[in-house]
């Protein structure tokens, strides 16, 4: 938690000194971003697991006011698969081996602070990661739980119209209860849905 604060006052202290000359141009911007991703695990995904990395994907969407020249926040949501495992575990009754399977997920819910420039974008997520656990052995078991994290990213985005922007995304997620970190090469496209 104080990793979170001591980033947050950091960037809100750069920013701040960023905003001294405001544009006259605000406006309200959505950005949705899909790929697949890579996730490295610290420990074994499940009990006796020895691969430590996965294949997934994900999306996301964030909502960002860009109020002066570089500094926009806002608000970031989406769903990542993060793992995906399939497994056999021995029935103690009879000795025999049935098949299971396990996802994990998450659904970010984080403030988004970010620069931007006219086509370069660099950014921080920052709050919980709504946890999604799912296990299928016959019958199916599903838990879920809040847990920290970080949202890194960077974009560059060519303009398509004057309302709409796509260009590549690189976005790192950091989980540190679970020592995740997933690597996102993404496509983003963004809207400008309001200026004033």
């Amino acid at each position: 938690m104080k990793l979170f604060v001591i980033i947050f006052f950091i960037l809100m202290s750069e920013l701040i000194v960023a905003q001294i000359k405001p544009d006259s141009v605000y406006q309200v911007e959505i950005t949705a971003t899909a790929s697949s991703l890579i996730s490295f695990f610290d420990q074994g995904r499940y009990p006796g697991a020895t691969n430590t990395a996965s294949l997934g994907f994900g999306f996301f969407i964030r909502g960002m006011w860009h109020p002066g020249r570089l500094l926009s926040i806002g608000f970031m949501t989406g769903y990542t698969q993060i793992a995906t495992d399939e497994f056999s575990v021995s029935n103690l009754n009879n000795n025999e081996l049935t098949s299971a399977s396990a996802r994990l997920s998450a659904i970010p819910i984080q403030l988004v602070v970010s620069m931007q420039g006219k086509k370069f974008e660099f950014g921080l997520g920052m709050g919980p990661y709504m946890m999604l656990s799912t296990i299928d052995y016959g019958i199916t078991a599903q838990g879920q739980r809040l847990e920290l994290g970080l949202t890194f990213f960077g974009s560059y985005l060519f303009s398509l119209s004057n309302n709409i922007h796509l260009g590549p995304e690189l976005r790192v997620l950091y989980l540190s209860y679970r020592g995740i970190i997933s690597i996102m090469p993404s496509l983003s496209i963004r809207f400008e849905i309001l200026r004033y």
